[in-house]
């Protein structure tokens, strides 16, 4: 109950027209509490069981008032038409779950409420851009303040952040892995559109790519120095620029293409040929499945492992194929009486979490949204990088592209490209980069006149 008064603020302030600190408590509540609250304080006896529920709630009664409030709320422009086709797609699976596999209706809201956070961009285009870029200064001084809290704990080894999921010891640093989940997002925003003026963000946007660099984890390492380097040749701004800076860019891009393939080793490639023959039994049979289980954290063979047993069962009917496993909870007993998985997580029982993981985002594609889901999700997913990579000579649209390669880069080792309410900024930010070119036509437009 501690946050419910909170939650009603921040409605309270939208409909006054304090957006700022509205959105900031939506903020709050989308990004966990900014991992300084711990988890179970979200936990309340009227159904919400994280702060996500919080902001999902803010989504819904502010899109609500807006149908009302507005007549012009639901704009006919590529976004509504992306997330029509995306939700559309949500609609047919959730009918599929209840009146073929015999879901609780219970079990499908649990599993598919994050999935309307797409319905947030019509509350969030109702700010002025003023108030957003006060709004992204706040929660880029926020995220530094996090980085810090970070840094302590990679340094000193005691959890600070709440959402720790492990931790190992090293000589120096000690690996955790709930670095600032608004991280990524700032790193372009903070380098390119340099917000805090060209010094200042240079040196914010340092502190913030060490700051993803502390998890040591090699594939968003490798992910960072890539878009990072794509970036800047995209903002060069002309050819004659990009083939001088071309040279160097494929020194940093040559040395780390061979990085990557190292951490597929031979043994890695003999693995992967048994997983795509499905000898999953010949795991489970030896002590290979106690490596996958408790070395999950590191190993590329595992993340591969637990997509293609999951994959490969869903080919066993076409139903599961094409509208996925199903939206039930994994301590369900539906979960329980249909899955048998052998690779996966540690759960709390001494068995293994049989659908989600955080450790693959197309492990959870297969076992929620089957083609059919994945499909419109990656539609709307590639069709809003398009946009924003055809108008990458504006900074702002500029940043979001690269936060969304980044993310679509690290999907064979992070759930983030599954988590839907990742896109918040770019539900905030689109109308901004469409008004600004609108402008320019229409400046263009009258100097030919």
């Amino acid at each position: 109950m501690l946050f419910i008064p909170l939650l009603l603020l921040a409605i309270a302030l939208y409909i006054c027209g304090q957006r700022t600190y509205s959105l900031l408590i939506f903020f709050f509540f989308s990004f966990y509490g900014f991992q300084i609250i711990p988890d179970e304080l979200f936990e309340t006896g009227l159904g919400f069981s994280k702060s996500t529920d919080f902001a999902l709630v803010y989504i819904f009664v502010l899109f609500v008032y807006g149908c009302f409030a507005y007549h012009d709320y639901i704009p006919l422009n590529r976004m509504t038409y992306l997330i029509a086709v995306y939700l559309a797609a949500i609609l047919v699976i959730i009918g599929v779950n209840k009146f073929v596999y015999g879901i609780g209706w219970g079990d499908i809201l649990k599993t598919s409420r994050n999935y309307f956070f797409v319905l947030a961009y019509y509350p969030l285009r109702r700010v002025e851009k003023e108030e957003v870029d006060r709004l992204l200064k706040i929660l880029l001084y926020i995220v530094l303040f996090q980085s810090l809290l970070f840094a302590i704990q990679a340094f000193t080894g005691k959890a600070i952040l709440a959402g720790e999921e492990d931790k190992s010891g090293g000589d120096l640093i000690y690996r955790f892995y709930n670095s600032p989940r608004m991280l990524y997002f700032f790193i372009f925003y903070t380098l390119f559109v340099q917000p805090l003026g060209k010094k200042y963000s240079t040196f914010a946007g340092i502190v913030l790519i060490i700051t993803s660099f502390l998890p040591m984890h090699r594939s968003l390492i490798i992910m960072v120095i890539l878009t990072l380097s794509f970036g800047y040749m995209l903002n060069v701004g002309n050819l004659k620029r990009f083939i001088r800076y071309l040279p160097y860019a494929l020194l940093v891009a040559i040395p780390l293409c061979f990085i990557l393939f190292a951490q597929v080793g031979s043994r890695t490639i003999s693995d992967l040929q048994m997983l795509r023959e499905g000898n999953f039994a010949e795991i489970e049979d030896s002590d290979e499945i106690e490596n996958f289980e408790m070395d999950s954290e590191s190993t590329f063979t595992f993340r591969i492992a637990h997509f293609m047993e999951r994959y490969l069962y869903s080919k066993t009917n076409v139903m599961y194929e094409f509208f996925g496993l199903g939206l039930m909870t994994d301590d369900s007993p539906y979960t329980y009486n249909n899955f048998n998985f052998v690779i996966g997580l540690p759960d709390e029982n001494g068995g293994i979490y049989q659908l989600d993981t955080p450790d693959i985002a197309w492990s959870n594609f297969v076992a929620r949204y089957g083609y059919v889901g994945t499909f419109a999700y990656l539609v709307f997913y590639i069709g809003l990088a398009w946009f924003f990579f055809v108008n990458r000579k504006d900074k702002l649209s500029l940043s979001l592209l690269l936060y969304m390669l980044l993310v679509l880069g690290t999907s064979l080792t992070s759930e983030t490209l599954y988590q839907v309410g990742r896109n918040v900024f770019v539900l905030m930010l689109f109308d901004f980069i469409i008004d600004k070119k609108r402008n320019e036509e229409n400046n263009s437009s009258n100097l030919l006149v």
